[in-house]
């Protein structure tokens, strides 16, 4: 479930809060080229980045997760 879900939903996050990767990725701490692997779900987030993502697109980690539809 969660890797079915996850690029897409945080993708799509990152759209809605109207933020570039280059932005989230300087928000989250993280490179920019590593925010695409996660988008394209070549590569998946630590626990931590997960909780980063989730207060700053304003969503659950359930939601990411695939477990709540927010």
């Amino acid at each position: 479930m969660y890797t079915e879900v996850f690029p897409a939903r945080i993708k799509n996050a990152r759209e809605e809060n109207k933020l570039t990767q280059a932005e989230a990725a300087k928000e989250l701490n993280i490179s920019q080229s590593v925010l695409s692997q996660y988008e394209t779900g070549e590569r998946l987030p630590k626990l931590e980045t997960v909780g980063k993502m989730s207060k700053l697109y304003c969503h659950t980690t359930d939601y990411f997760l695939g477990l709540a539809d927010d």
